[in-house]
């Protein structure tokens, strides 16, 4: 089942007075119950395509589906919904607030939820983290835990509203061999149970891991399925 249709995207932006063209013309459908590595080297488009696919980004030219919804017909407020529900972000820098402790991170996302009320809320959180592997950790600053005990927090909060869709950038760029692995069976998980992952990395061992490489270089794609 088709999660994101991309078709003739186009992303460019200005650096010091010249014109990079990130995204070229690409089109390219992403599918549930899959797992995507999009590999190249810096500056390939790989960062700014999750942008624009997480609705973190405007792009120029093409058209974007999120389960069939065309995002340039959305409101504000409804591409605002579908980053909170839809979508699950996981990134590089964990990006959690040093003065909430984990289990308060992850409660962030299901606050404006109408579907959970506050107890509800605080009880999900503390689930998702003793799924995690971190049920010890669960009153913890971010600055008590490790790099791995942080990135394992945010993908916590990335699943605190039940999206369909996880987008990673980098997700063990600042993860030592076991933390790594760790986190790399996590996402293999969520996509063998139905979810829709899309993974950003320069991290060879994720073609352990991923039913589909991608290698992006200046804004095109290349796939190889595995």
């Amino acid at each position: 089942m088709e999660a994101i249709k991309v078709c003739n995207l186009t992303k460019k932006y200005q650096l010091n007075n010249e014109l990079i063209v990130a995204i070229k013309d690409l089109s390219y459908d992403f599918h549930y119950g899959k797992l995507y590595a999009i590999m190249g080297h810096s500056g390939s488009g790989k960062s700014t395509l999750i942008h624009c696919l997480g609705l973190l980004d405007k792009f120029d030219l093409g058209k974007i589906y999120i389960n069939g919804k065309d995002v340039d017909q959305l409101s504000q407020k409804e591409k605002s919904m579908i980053r909170n529900s839809r979508i699950g972000f996981v990134f590089q820098n964990y990006y959690l607030n040093n003065n909430m402790r984990a289990f308060e991170n992850v409660m962030l996302p299901m606050i404006i939820n109408k579907n959970y009320n506050n107890l509800d809320i605080k009880y999900k959180a503390q689930s998702l983290l003793k799924e995690m592997g971190l049920a010890e950790r669960i009153n913890h600053y971010p600055k008590q835990l490790s790099g791995g005990e942080q990135q394992r927090v945010a993908i916590a909060r990335a699943l605190a509203n039940e999206p369909d869709i996880i987008l990673a950038d980098e997700p063990t760029g600042n993860l030592d061999e076991e933390n790594e692995i760790y986190i790399l069976e996590k996402l293999k998980n969520l996509a063998d149970n139905g979810k829709c992952v899309i993974i950003v990395t320069h991290n060879q061992i994720i073609k352990k891991y991923a039913d589909i490489v991608i290698n992006m270089e200046k804004g095109k794609f290349t796939v190889k399925e595995l």
